[in-house]
């Protein structure tokens, strides 16, 4: 009799540890597909080294790149370095989505780009004519998001990174672009989804690349509702305008001695009502 009294008991706490944990889980509404890749994909561990030369070859053409980093013609591989682990860090993280776009190789790509692209920097280039990454989109999700996690793609091994040493940056300049940009994230997109980066070489422009990678997110933030807010240097704004983001507001970096205009930053949004 006891027996059985402690074995009803166990089945009513069971069926009790299935209603609170099981079902609300269950009862989650998944989101609905999110919008094709089309010609892009999810970034993997082993495009980390491609993609520091990448960003490297292509922020270089932005106000913040050479004011925060003044010293990387001096240092470029410091630069590169910085730029892999900021993917690194992106690719491993279950709340940003990191997409990828290719086209065809061009060994004289470097020569295309003012910044500087050690020949040693650790990224093996393929042959003539092969596909090679060239731009790099990266997202946050709005917290709360019900996509997080679905486009992790880190099961390969990441790449054995140097030290970033910064000698090629600015620690008080980035220090003041860090609070100048957190706070107007703050203000403006709290709650959102963000675009958080946004590059292609410059050897690859006017591909429509960047609109491709731009689009997806947009496209994205409209299936799901959620508005998405981008700070963005010049290029980048006009960019974000072209695909439907509406200018908010502006946001000024201070300059120094050596800088004294400092750049601005203009705050953007897409609206998906």
């Amino acid at each position: 009799m006891i027996e059985e009294t402690v074995r009803q008991a166990l089945r009513r706490l069971t069926a009790m540890s299935f209603l609170q944990n099981v079902l609300p889980f269950l009862a989650q509404k998944k989101p609905p597909p999110p919008p094709p890749l089309g010609s892009l994909r999810i970034a993997s561990p082993g495009d980390i080294l491609r993609l520091g030369v990448v960003a490297t070859a292509g922020f270089f053409y932005s106000e913040q790149f050479m004011f925060e980093r003044p010293f990387h013609k001096n240092f470029p591989q410091d630069t590169i370095i910085f730029f892999r682990h900021e993917v690194e860090n992106f690719v491993k993280s279950s709340e940003h989505i990191v997409l990828v776009c290719t086209d065809k190789y061009a060994p004289d790509e470097s020569s295309k780009t003012e910044a500087i692209i050690p020949l040693d920097n650790g990224w093996e280039p393929p042959r003539a004519g092969e596909e090679v990454i060239v731009g790099l989109g990266v997202w946050k999700l709005n917290p709360g998001s019900k996509r997080v996690g679905d486009f992790q793609n880190d099961t390969a091994p990441y790449p054995d990174l140097p030290r970033y040493e910064g000698s090629d940056l600015d620690e008080e300049r980035a220090k003041r672009i860090e609070v100048v940009a957190g706070a107007a994230d703050h203000k403006y997109f709290d709650g959102l989804s963000t675009m958080e980066r946004i590059v292609v070489h410059p050897a690859y422009w006017k591909r429509s690349h960047g609109s491709t990678i731009a689009r997806w997110g947009v496209a994205l933030a409209s299936i799901d509702g959620i508005d998405q807010g981008v700070l963005a240097t010049t290029m980048g704004a006009s960019l974000f305008t072209h695909v439907g983001y509406q200018h908010i507001s502006e946001t000024q970096v201070e300059g120094d001695e050596r800088s004294p205009e400092g750049f601005s930053l203009a705050i953007l949004r897409y609206r998906v009502a």
